[in-house]
């Protein structure tokens, strides 16, 4: 799976001892959560994965983010949603005291709570919700805890509403499953709880290197098995604590999901993750049209997964699906707002996915980049009309949600939203920027124009922060090089660590750069 999807309420036991389980349900709380924003849990970016596969999107006004981890996106979304009221609960209460935090620096008004999910039902003036989000939760829950999550939204989300869930799946975590075993029960059985889970993950992956190394049978049998243990070790530990350690770690079947789902009358719609919608890339032409000969969608669904060996899904359900008609489709996609995401300059040559990869390029391509190079959003009926005679919305459509799944353009708010959140995410962006003055943790910015986040790196947020007193690209660089030698950091170029006037020329040559490629589209974005 990506590293580190938001997750709450489960539970675990380390070297014998159970800790603060009477709350944390035995969900691993002595390591922090990661930090990070997650497209999908963004609403704005719904609507056209939907409408692609022929489904009405419902207007979103209310919206709820179970278990929001650090809630990075949580926050994003309230200070750049104007239209949308947003309500969230994670049961660890340091988790939500930060998510709040970073509301309140927005201004925004938002809803967060450290309640477990059946508290935060009952909770006093929770409205029906358009649209759920559960991001990496659902696998790292127990039994129960799932069924509370069904009874949430089976009382709580409106008759045509939205949900997004992703979770762990098989067959792709066949070879993971045993190596997590292996992690968990060393943990169990010799560590030490003073030394921490982090620790004790490491003890348990130095064992199971030795082990391997030695050729065990099942390694001969399962010849990959030892590349993911080599895969799992290079991985963030923070990231592996959160994913492994826990006492429930539940990869489920599609269908499995489905039934549970279905209780709280949701229906599968679409795939959530971009590049799914584009089939050339995942499967063989054999393979497509062997799928598309299946009669029943769930079954089809469970064969892909094979065919793809999938191990993560990220999936809208609807709560009552509602079909367009072929001409309700196309006028709800032309009337769709999409922005450029990162420069065009940094677009990718190749979408690469798990059976082949495409070239980037084409007249509907030309065409996106040619009307969105000014960093303004364009509707797809705008772009539709610059394109060359034999060119098709389809064409378009493909070539829109490609370059999504490369994160070089999504969908984007009315222009109306956009100017009501500039003030909001203007605020949220500058605690973002002074909390990465010293810390590399918080690597995005809010986008008032797509309601979501665009990754940015320290020195482009620290760029971004020196703009907002004013100056230009040497003004920003020396804010830069100031910053590095107040902390006694040293920039490093090439391996060697530069100081004084060598750092603050080579951020000076940084700085140019963000002002030509990186500033132009944030400007679109309303950043800057």
């Amino acid at each position: 799976m990506p590293p580190s999807p938001a997750r709450p309420t489960v539970p675990k036991r380390l070297g014998g001892a159970r800790m603060n389980e009477d709350w944390s349900a035995g969900y691993v709380v002595e390591t922090g959560y990661t930090y990070g924003c997650y497209p999908e849990l963004n609403p704005v970016r719904a609507a056209l994965p939907l409408l692609a596969k022929g489904f009405r999107a419902p207007k979103i006004e209310t919206a709820c983010e179970l278990g929001f981890g650090q809630g990075c996106s949580a926050a994003v979304h309230a200070a750049t949603q104007p239209d949308i009221e947003w309500w969230g609960c994670d049961f660890a209460p340091a988790q939500a005291v930060f998510a709040r935090d970073l509301v309140a620096a927005s201004g925004a008004r938002a809803n967060f709570f450290d309640d477990a999910f059946d508290e935060f039902a009952e909770r006093p003036g929770l409205p029906e919700f358009d649209f759920v989000a559960l991001h990496g939760v659902w696998s790292w829950v127990n039994d129960a805890a799932r069924d509370k999550i069904v009874a949430f939204l089976r009382r709580r989300l409106k008759p045509g509403g939205l949900v997004y869930i992703s979770y762990n799946t098989q067959p792709g975590w066949a070879l993971a499953g045993p190596l997590r075993h292996l992690m968990k029960r060393h943990a169990e059985t010799l560590g030490a709880p003073g030394l921490g889970p982090a620790a004790n993950l490491d003890a348990a992956l130095s064992t199971m290197k030795r082990f391997f190394d030695l050729d065990p049978v099942y390694s001969r049998i399962n010849s990959g098995v030892t590349d993911r243990l080599a895969a799992v070790m290079r991985q963030d530990r923070a990231y592996l604590v959160h994913e492994y350690m826990n006492r429930d770690w539940v990869p489920m079947w599609f269908a499995e999901v489905e039934a549970r789902l279905s209780s709280a009358k949701l229906s599968f719609a679409a795939s959530a993750y971009a590049s799914d919608h584009v089939d050339e890339l995942n499967l063989s032409p054999d393979m497509i049209g062997f799928l598309r000969e299946l009669p029943d969608p769930s079954l089809r669904e469970t064969f892909r997964d094979f065919a793809v060996q999938a191990q993560f899904r990220r999936d809208y359900w609807l709560r009552g699906a509602s079909a367009l008609t072929a001409a309700d489709q196309r006028r709800a996609i032309r009337d769709q707002r999409v922005a450029l995401a990162r420069p065009a300059a940094e677009w990718p040559d190749k979408a690469r996915g798990t059976f082949a990869e495409m070239v980037m390029g084409g007249p509907a391509h030309e065409a996106i980049r040619d009307l969105l190079a000014d960093g303004r959003p364009r509707t797809i009926g705008d772009i539709e009309a610059a394109l060359p005679e034999g060119s098709t919305l389809p064409q378009l459509t493909t070539a829109l949600i490609l370059l999504m799944s490369q994160g070089a353009v999504q969908p984007a708010q009315s222009a109306d939203a956009t100017a009501r959140a500039a003030g909001t995410a203007r605020a949220l962006n500058r605690e973002l920027a002074r909390r990465a003055v010293e810390s590399t943790d918080l690597s995005f910015l809010a986008a008032p124009a797509t309601g979501g986040s665009v990754g940015a790196s320290r020195f482009h947020q620290m760029f971004w922060l020196a703009l907002q007193e004013g100056g230009g690209p040497r003004e920003w660089a020396s804010f830069a090089a100031n910053t590095l030698a107040q902390q006694g950091q040293a920039l490093v170029v090439d391996g060697a660590p530069l100081g004084g006037e060598a750092a603050t020329a080579a951020l000076h040559g940084q700085a140019v750069s963000f002002a030509d490629t990186v500033l132009p589209c944030w400007r679109g974005l309303g950043i800057a």
